[in-house]
């Protein structure tokens, strides 16, 4: 069924039908100046674009081309770990859980860096069961650690998993505190992760101080509304039927025996363990600002197995996961399907029906449009202002262009205006292509004059429209 899965997948890949997001063009730029480290993410998402594009060529199949292949093997890691804990059944059904969930589902048609994320989660968790044995393989504690620093190459919300690991040892396995095995795999995983360490150094730390720019904790630090959002959104993210089943299980299993001082099965509680920090964590984060409904994907890992095992064998319960496969392989038919679907029904999308409007749609156009002024201005630097739209025309003006972001403020707040700097073309023509009608940017040169403006009409109701201005002269 997870071959199935991830063929349908890589049909639906193949048809290039959604243009790249900003993020997802930001990495693919990021893979063509190979390096350990970048303002907002550790590098390891870089390097895969890299191969993959290297060998299937910079479009968007070749950018997105390994997420269903990492997906599909964090299912069958999922499975081992399902096995091993419990029976080829459980790991079976956790697997398939896993490889249908709605955030899964999607995640399968972009890159980001969640992809590679859980995979290395996966890896340490099974890594992690397997040092739990009486005698275990010394080898197992290499894994551990290695998967661990690979993961905060992908992440940083690999740190999570050291909570999980915290919160096991302290309830179940305290002995393992004194394991000096435990303490090399965790040199093991620092040394693969330094790196990235170093760069951050060479750099005024700028992606750790990103991380924490990005939870917002800056302004008033009661949010419920943002709460109430961000756990509506582990509904979508896990499931409607899923996402219930797994809150019970924690309190259950983690908060109710702090009161009755009874644990639970450990192999129940493990699973709970390592779902739990990224929950709680971005719970109060979404409570004092603001979190992404993604913010918490490592939790899901686990929490794939440890929802089959409680519902799977017990007869009130076993309904939950046969029809939570059957709901969420609808959704992901669907959802695949969408725009032909509507086709067929003879419905007109608009902004509001089709979310992939504003998010993805009308990027190819505009590169095309922007390198048709590009060639009326021989030699002239293309500058935006903003991280998004610079990254999206660096992946489709072709050929590329020189280019530059617009950075007044001097401010360092995105990879670009880290890389790039206004100051070093103050006397070249510049094409600056915007969103905004009349920029505050324009006063800041010495000439200034509208060149064009280009319209994306992208549904009846909506169109995304730019504007273009030939700039030259920088003031001091």
């Amino acid at each position: 069924m997870l071959f199935f899965l991830t063929a349908v997948r890589m049909v639906v890949l193949s048809g290039e039908y959604y243009p790249l997001h900003g993020d997802e063009a930001q990495y693919w730029l990021w893979s063509k100046d190979l390096d350990w480290g970048y303002y907002s993410k550790p590098p390891l998402l870089s390097w895969i674009i890299a191969l993959t594009t290297a060998i299937l060529g910079d479009r968007e199949f070749g950018v997105r081309f390994a997420s269903p292949f990492l997906h599909f093997a964090t299912a069958l890691v999922i499975y081992r770990i399902g096995e091993k804990l419990f029976e080829p059944r459980i790991g079976f059904y956790s697997a398939l859980t896993y490889g249908l969930l709605p955030a899964v589902a999607f995640s399968s048609l972009i890159m980001s860096t969640d992809v590679p994320l859980l995979l290395c989660w996966a890896v340490a968790l099974y890594a992690y069961l397997q040092v739990l044995e009486p005698k275990p393989q010394p080898r197992w504690w290499l894994v551990l650690g290695g998967a661990v620093g690979l993961g905060m190459l992908a992440k940083y919300a690999m740190l999570f998993f050291l909570g999980g690991m915290a919160l096991h040892m302290i309830l179940w396995r305290r002995d393992l505190w004194t394991n000096r095995r435990l303490w090399a795999a965790a040199a093991f995983a620092l040394v693969v992760f330094s790196p990235n360490i170093w760069w951050n150094a060479q750099h005024q730390f700028a992606t750790i101080s990103h991380t924490a720019a990005n939870a917002n904790l800056g302004g008033s630090l009661i949010h419920p509304a943002k709460l109430a959002e961000f756990i509506g959104g582990q509904f979508g993210v896990f499931g409607p039927l899923l996402f219930p089943v797994l809150a019970v299980a924690i309190a259950a299993l983690l908060f109710r025996p702090i009161l009755t001082r009874r644990l639970p099965d450990e192999r129940l509680g493990l699973l709970a363990a390592f779902a739990l920090p990224p929950l709680a964590v971005m719970l109060t984060v979404a409570f004092l600002s603001r979190a992404n409904a993604n913010w918490a994907a490592t939790a899901y890992v686990s929490a794939s197995v440890l929802v089959v095992a409680l519902t799977l064998d017990r007869a009130r319960w076993r309904w939950i996961i046969p029809a939570s496969l059957a709901l969420h392989g609808l959704l992901m038919g669907v959802g695949y399907a969408y725009h032909d679907l509507a086709k067929l029904a003879g419905i007109e999308l608009t902004r509001r029906t089709d979310p992939a409007l504003k998010a993805v749609m009308g990027s190819p156009a505009l590169g095309k449009a922007v390198r048709q002024a590009l060639q009326q201005m021989p030699g002239a630097v293309l500058m935006t202002d903003e991280r998004m739209l610079f990254a999206l025309l660096s992946f489709y003006v072709r050929p590329p262009a020189l280019q530059v972001q617009w950075n007044p403020d001097g401010l360092i707040q995105n990879h670009f205006e880290l890389t790039t700097r206004i100051e070093d073309f103050r006397r070249d023509t510049i094409l600056y292509v915007t969103r905004h009608e009349t920029p505050d940017a324009l006063a800041r040169f010495e000439t200034a004059e509208p060149v064009g403006r280009i319209t994306i009409p992208l549904a009846k109701d909506y169109a995304k429209v730019f504007f273009l201005f030939r700039v030259q002269g920088l003031k001091s």
